[in-house]
């Protein structure tokens, strides 16, 4: 009866992980077979890993980019995943009436346990009610008094003083500097100063204050994860873990943050204090309560320094390896410095298109955001480029394949040619335009900071270019770049010297429009090609002899320009 009863038992155990495995099966495959006839990387449809090892990789916006050049404008990069690059597709998920609400995606954006932000917030309403109270703060408009070019020039007066105190490199002497740092602080102190009516002090005592950024970088693998896997959120802001979480007692990190943050809002809500000209006061006026100001000084440092930072690096790297177009730039830039302030304002950047064509070149190929912002599709489902997507499915937008796909911009996609802003005709260009807008969101989600961060690059660009040469030291390997959520950029060292700002004889600016005479000149207008080059190498059937007295390929554009 016992050899019985153990045989039972035995059959019994095999029985029941029979079944656990059966379901298993079944559900895995149900997963599968929802979305079989979407393409996609082999095994994505499977499990999660073909997301994780492009994560854990660094490069995971070349990882995305590379599935939808090889599977078209929708790939299935997941079992309930899939990534968009269609410009339209994007714009009427994140319209004002579309059906579609955040993915699971957004709740990695939690900071503090249980409290959600304008980023995390996926409640339609209650996101709704937050974006209206933030939104006057960041209108662009005087708020009794404040605006933000000022805070804007006061600290890139800052960054200019910092470059001119220690690193300016007189004929003969070098004075190496790590353009990606610096940049770093100068958003920081940017956003500091818009946003609270003071700077950080990263510019003044040129450090890494409280470690903020090394401990930044050092997190990108945990941030990866949490990426593709969300729902660790709620794991580790769950004891015991969230005891290994940064605390606002921490002297360094965003543990330092999070004591900035609270001590600052307190110190602005408390009885007697006198309102001050900023952000803050802006949104204390429109209602935000201490919860909410102190999530929204968490948003303003990571997601603002972040993005304008690493826009500005790589719109820098873009023009000072592309001779041609800097000196267009600088052609156009010396026309008119004598005529502009300093810094260059607001209004006056409105009258310099080729400087307003390298950014959105710049930011077109390069923009800050690495993460995929994946939207919910409502419960009846949608059709997406062809492919009917059922209720549920997770549908990601790829920005860095946006921005270099040939479905939208051509076959030199992969091509700095700020000229392409400027040749194309109204309907191309509106088209366009309507592409370059995705990388700030759009509709219900699109990026509050966006008129900050255009103002600040468009007057930095100027200003830095106007008055520096830079020179790459590592052409091999001009800048270091990681992709987490957003991009980050390390070891871009330069050579800065002043410039003589005498006028380069015979250049003119590429504006696209017909010379009165008829007379048309060369306008180069293509990435320089150089072994090693992050902006991409210039396609091979492009390639020309090189100009005389340079040791870099050009693409040879012919254009009509006006005489300037």
């Amino acid at each position: 009866m016992g050899l019985l009863a153990d045989l039972s038992f035995t059959r019994l155990c095999l029985v029941a992980v029979s079944v656990v495995i059966a379901g298993l099966g079944t559900r895995q495959f149900r997963r599968w077979h929802r979305l079989r006839h979407i393409p996609g990387p082999r095994g994505a449809g499977w499990s999660t890993w073909w997301q994780l090892s492009g994560a854990l990789s660094g490069r995971y916006h070349e990882h995305l980019k590379r599935a939808a050049d090889q599977f078209g404008p929708l790939v299935r990069i997941g079992p309930n995943e899939l990534l968009s690059t269609d410009p339209d597709v994007l714009r009427n998920m994140s319209a004002v009436r579309s059906t579609y609400t955040k993915g699971a995606f957004y709740m990695s954006g939690r900071i503090v346990p249980d409290v959600d932000n304008v980023v995390s917030e996926r409640n339609e309403v209650k996101h709704k009610a937050m974006k209206a109270k933030m939104t006057p703060g960041y209108s662009g408009k005087e708020n009794e008094g404040f605006g933000f070019e000022a805070g804007l020039d006061r600290q890139l007066l800052n960054f200019i003083a910092l470059i001119d105190r220690k690193y300016t490199s007189a004929p003969g002497e070098t004075r190496p500097v790590d353009l990606a740092e610096k940049t770093q602080f100068f958003a920081l102190d940017a956003i500091g100063d818009v946003s609270f009516g003071e700077p950080f002090g990263y510019l003044t005592q040129d450090e890494d204050l409280y470690h903020y950024n090394e401990i930044n970088v050092s997190s990108l693998s945990a941030m990866n994860v949490v990426s593709v896997y969300p729902w660790l959120t709620k794991i580790v802001h769950r004891w015991p873990l969230k005891l290994l979480l940064p605390r606002e007692g921490d002297q360094v990190g965003f543990g330092r943050l999070m004591g900035f943050a609270t001590q600052f809002v307190r110190r602005r809500l408390a009885e007697g204090a006198a309102p001050a000209k900023d952000m803050m006061q802006a949104h204390i006026n429109n209602g935000m309560n201490e919860e909410e100001l102190i999530q929204q000084v968490f948003i303003s440092i990571i997601a603002g320094s972040n993005s304008s930072a690493h826009a500005l690096r790589m719109i820098i790297l873009s023009i000072i390896t592309n001779p041609p177009a800097h000196a267009s730039l600088l052609a156009e830039i010396r026309q008119h410095a004598s005529s502009v302030r300093m810094p260059i304002s607001w209004a006056q950047i409105q009258t310099l298109p080729y400087l307003q064509a390298v950014i959105r070149e710049g930011l077109r190929m390069w923009p800050p955001l690495a993460g995929l912002g994946f939207k919910q599709v409502p419960p009846e489902g949608d059709t997406i480029s062809g492919f009917f997507v059922p209720g549920g499915t997770q549908v990601g937008q790829g920005f860095h394949a946006v921005g270099r796909s040939r479905l939208v911009w051509g076959d030199d996609a992969d091509m700095f040619r700020p000229e392409r802003w400027l040749l194309a005709e109204e309907s191309e260009l509106k088209r366009m335009t309507a592409a370059w807008d995705t990388h700030f969101g759009h509709g219900k989600y699109v990026c509050l900071g966006k008129p900050i961060a255009l103002m600040e690059i468009h007057k930095a660009v100027f200003e830095l270019i106007k008055r520096y040469d830079f020179a790459i030291m590592n052409p091999e390997k001009p800048i270091n770049i990681q992709a987490s959520v957003f991009l980050f950029a390390s070891d871009f060292w330069v050579r800065i010297s002043r410039r003589n700002n005498q006028d380069l004889e015979g250049t003119k600016v590429c504006t696209g429009k017909r010379d009165v005479m008829g007379i048309g000149i060369i306008c180069l207008g293509a990435t320089a090609y150089m072994p090693g080059n992050p902006l991409g190498e210039t396609m091979k059937r492009y390639r020309r002899k090189p100009a005389t007295g340079s040791t870099s390929y050009a693409l040879l554009r012919f254009c009509q320009v006006s005489e300037l």
